[in-house]
């Protein structure tokens, strides 16, 4: 391989499963990333479970169902990159297949590496519903953010909904609940929803925010990232003072929450700070949210290491200055560490850069200027260090309450997949468990359909709370396949020669 441009190798096809770069999700980062990638005359090949690019903030924008007025100009301003993405790959610059499932992925050791010159090997369910085996050379590992699970009484209910289904629900069918519904929990994503409902048509009824201590004196603190911010912060309080015209309540300072309803919800009960009685309110509708996180499946699938993030509240990979995670691996927007859109974007065209760096380095004389693609990586690295700086003020002003798992009532569950309470838990944990692996094995907390995305996080809190070791000591649930669901009917359909890895 001397150059970079576009050669049989970097193409895969239904037999052969094997790829030069690898592209995981079509979000901001993922586009991003395969359309530098394709400037470069690299063609990449792009799999993503979507059925079409965008991710979760550009969902359903290659046919909106809702009007910008609605959706806001944030959404809107995604169109040119979803766009120029699909142009792409019509020319067949970029290799993109939507509603593709990664489902497990390994390493291969040094020897192998070395002989085929490939790193990983991937098992992929395509949109036909048959399991492959894919061989990657490089990575770039794009899958974003997912909603922080946040468990109180009676957050199974039917009519209790978490505020990023509701989103999908409106970007995708132009749906929104048919009384108005209650919001509770705190984060941007929260009053987001509060105004494209009301924007809607569909105002709120009541807006419940838990934000332990939002105030001005958080704000003054930081003068310069508060001026870095301000973009976030007028359209914040533009938002509010949106909310605030149309008459919708907005009660602060709310220390506890609780849905009751049989079959569904008919009440939300709340308590506010400093208060000893609780208020009731009747309602068929309550969307919560509280903060994104990384999602943790694949690059804890592929064994990246992880660090308690205090500010993000969250576990987030360890990633090196040009984005890398491990050898051919790199790991942009986030599902790196939560940054938002535009900064998605930036890093999946540091990844790319930082990838085509790579193949510059072992393929001296090829058509990549090395050194310009340094220059264009340091000045995207000055625009990201600025943009976060103003980002790490959101996160002190929406800091989720630190305790709030441990104060909920023993029979909340904490892991709804398999039903699995506070109470249980707190029984297991007094066995003295060794991790969050061992207390899975005595409680089945995290065995169920969604893998303890929702609940790995709260067991590692309520294992650090109870035996007084701090997060990082305890650690999270190991991850092995299957990353995501899959059927034993769609793996018996797997043609023998795709079991193993193919040689070109």
């Amino acid at each position: 391989m001397q150059t970079c441009e576009p050669r049989e190798t970097d193409r895969t096809d239904g037999s052969h499963g094997r790829a030069r770069v690898v592209v995981l999700g079509a979000g901001p980062a993922g586009m991003a990333a395969a359309l530098r990638l394709a400037e470069a005359g690299v063609r990449a090949l792009v799999l993503d479970q979507a059925r079409a690019p965008g991710g979760q903030i550009y969902r359903q924008l290659d046919q909106p169902q809702l009007d910008a007025a609605v959706t806001g100009k944030d959404y809107q301003r995604g169109r040119s990159l979803v766009d120029d993405f699909m142009s792409a790959a019509k020319r067949g610059e970029i290799d993109y297949r939507p509603g593709t499932r990664v489902w497990w992925i390994e390493a291969l050791d040094d020897a192998q590496d070395d002989a085929q010159n490939d790193a990983h090997r991937l098992g992929v369910r395509g949109h036909d519903g048959i399991s492959r085996e894919l061989t990657a050379g490089r990575l770039i590992l794009a899958t974003g953010a997912m909603e922080r699970g946040w468990p109180f009484p009676g957050w199974q209910l039917p009519g209790v909904m978490q505020a990023g289904a509701a989103q999908i629900l409106m970007k995708q069918g132009a749906l929104v609940t048919d009384t108005p519904p209650v919001l509770a929990g705190n984060g941007p994503l929260l009053y987001l929803l509060a105004w494209q409902y009301l924007n809607a048509g569909c105002p709120p009824r009541l807006i419940l925010d838990t934000t332990p201590n939002l105030g001005l004196a958080r704000t003054l603190r930081h003068p310069l990232r508060a001026w870095r911010a301000r973009g976030y912060l007028a359209k914040g309080a533009r938002m509010l003072a949106a909310l605030r015209r149309a008459g919708v309540p907005i009660v602060r300072g709310v220390q506890s929450l609780a849905a009751e309803g049989n079959p569904r919800l008919t009440e939300v009960r709340y308590r506010l700070r400093g208060e000893r009685d609780e208020h009731r309110l009747k309602t068929d509708w309550l969307l919560t949210h509280m903060g994104v996180v990384p999602e943790p499946q694949l690059p804890r699938g592929l064994g990246i290491e992880h660090r308690w993030h205090e500010t993000q509240q969250a576990f987030v990979p360890d990633r090196r200055d040009d984005l890398s995670v491990c050898p051919g691996v790199w790991l942009a927007g986030d599902g790196g560490g939560i940054g938002g859109a535009l900064n998605a974007e930036r890093e999946g065209r540091l990844a790319a850069l930082a990838l085509l760096a790579e193949l510059a380095a072992s393929a001296p004389g090829g058509t990549l200027d090395r050194p310009a693609l340094v220059r264009e990586s340091a000045a995207l690295r000055r625009r990201r260090r600025r943009d976060l700086s103003g980002r790490r003020l959101l996160e002190a002003l929406f800091t989720p309450p630190l305790d709030w798992v441990e104060r909920q009532p023993d029979e909340t569950l904490i892991c709804r997949c398999e039903a699995v309470s506070r109470a249980q838990l707190k029984v297991a944990l007094a066995a003295g468990p060794a991790g969050p692996n061992q207390l899975k094995a005595f409680t089945r907390c995290g065995m169920g359909p969604c893998q303890g995305r929702l609940c790995g996080t709260h067991v590692s809190r309520l294992m650090a709370s109870e035996q007084g070791r701090d997060m990082d000591e305890v650690g999270y649930y190991r991850i092995r396949p299957p990353l995501t669901s899959i059927t034993l009917g769609e793996l018996a359909q797997a043609p023998s020669d795709h079991l193993t890895t193919q040689s070109q």
